[in-house]
């Protein structure tokens, strides 16, 4: 099973909006490589499905995608971020803390490989639509503006963004090598 990315800090707009693209990519292409049979199963002892954490991916791009693609103005309102930002290490991506065992999966008998392929390609246009708030944004917007919580900058909330995702995909690959 491939690996997921690392996050890691970009110098620029153009890298932020690459690493956007090849982060979603590779949780995309993750999901690809899994078997069908995989990919409806329940989650034991409890937990999220496969389909579910896509769907999860999914949604926090739209949703969070909306916040940085709100008006300067309205952005402003909130007040500046910290001065000093977390590291992209620093940044937990996660509420569930100290959770070691996720469980296993269930292998389904009931296979739905188009389900499937319509999510998979949510989570490409959801990471294409989260680029196209980005590229509103100018480099001094993205370090002045406050994201959406915990005082972060809108770019470093972008990297929480992202380390959340491959969190929840690698959460996912943790509770398939469970089944295996």
């Amino acid at each position: 099973m491939q690996t997921l990315p690392t996050i890691y800090e970009c110098k620029t707009k153009e890298e932020l909006y690459k690493q956007v693209l090849d982060v979603h990519q590779a949780i995309a292409d993750f999901y690809r490589s899994l078997p069908d049979d995989i990919f409806g199963c329940r989650a034991i002892p409890d937990g999220w499905s496969v389909r579910r954490n896509m769907k999860h991916v999914i949604s926090t791009n739209f949703t969070f995608g909306v916040w940085v693609g709100l008006p300067s103005f309205i952005l402003k309102i909130f007040g500046k971020p910290k001065s000093k930002q977390p590291t992209i290490e620093a940044l937990d991506p996660t509420n569930r803390h100290g959770i070691t065992n996720y469980g296993r999966y269930e292998r389904t008998k009931s296979p739905n490989p188009k389900k499937k392929e319509m999510l998979l390609r949510l989570i490409e246009k959801s990471a294409h639509k989260l680029n196209k708030q980005i590229s509103k944004r100018t480099e001094e917007e993205l370090d002045l503006l406050k994201g959406m919580f915990g005082g972060m900058s809108m770019r470093t909330f972008i990297y929480f963004l992202l380390k959340h995702n491959v969190h929840h995909t690698h959460v996912v690959k943790l509770r398939i090598d469970n089944s295996i």
